[in-house]
Order: structure tokens, then sequence, then C-alpha cells
């Protein structure tokens, strides 16, 4: 799972499309390195409804009592793709060592590194 697999799961806000199909993506990933996954649906929030519910996933992994605590916060809706895309704009292909499509800046690059940085964490004991 990268950040290919994020751009590909076309979270369009509005009108809020496919939140949890990435959601559960990303909490599986974290289920399977340990993390106590919930998903909650943003009940009330701007935008939720039964036809598009706005679902969080909330991921914890609970480490040495007293130790430091690392958290992480990202977005998973992207805005429209508009047009003049030359590349599918939810294709995440990979061209020249760069990934095209909505969201690998802004913000599912950032999120596929953030949990890449919780891997890496968690495989080094820290």
């Amino acid at each position: 799972q990268s950040t290919w697999d994020l751009v590909r799961i076309p979270t369009t806000n509005p009108p809020g499309d496919a939140y949890e199909a990435c959601a559960r993506l990303l909490g599986e990933r974290l289920a399977k390195r340990g993390f106590a996954v919930e998903y909650i649906r943003a009940t009330g929030a701007p935008g939720d409804r039964d036809s598009h519910p706005r679902i969080n996933v909330v991921a914890r992994y609970e480490g040495q009592p007293g130790g430091e605590c690392v958290h992480f916060n990202s977005h998973i809706d992207v805005v429209e793709a508009g047009s003049g895309w030359t590349t599918d704009p939810f294709g995440g292909e990979v061209r020249g060592g760069k990934v095209y499509g909505r969201g690998t800046c802004d913000m599912k690059g950032g999120l596929a590194s953030s949990v890449i940085a919780y891997e890496a964490i968690l495989e080094e004991g820290l």
C-alpha cells in the first residue's frame, strides 16, 4: 500500500465519495501491524449523510507506559479533478519516479509517508 493505492480511491469532496473504502484500506494495513483500529462516522459534520458517510479511521498503538507519544493526523478527501489532466487523476500513475494523481501532494502522499514512518518506528523498536 502506498500513495498510488490511496490515489486510486476517488475520495472526491464534494460529495464525499469513497471515504469508507479509503479508511478501511488504511485501517486494515495498520491492524496488521498491531494497531487497535476504530472506524468512526462523523455524524452531524458538514457533508455527512447516509449516501456519503464521513468515515474516519482512528488507529492506536499502545507503547510503553511513560514513553513518548507520536501522533499523525491526515485527511483523505480531495477536491474535484477539474480539466487539463494529462494522466488519469485517480490512476496513481508512477512515471519518472513521481506519482501522478489527485491527492499526491495534499494529502494522500503525506498520509502514505506517515504510515511508512509508523512502520519504521515499530520495526526499530522505538
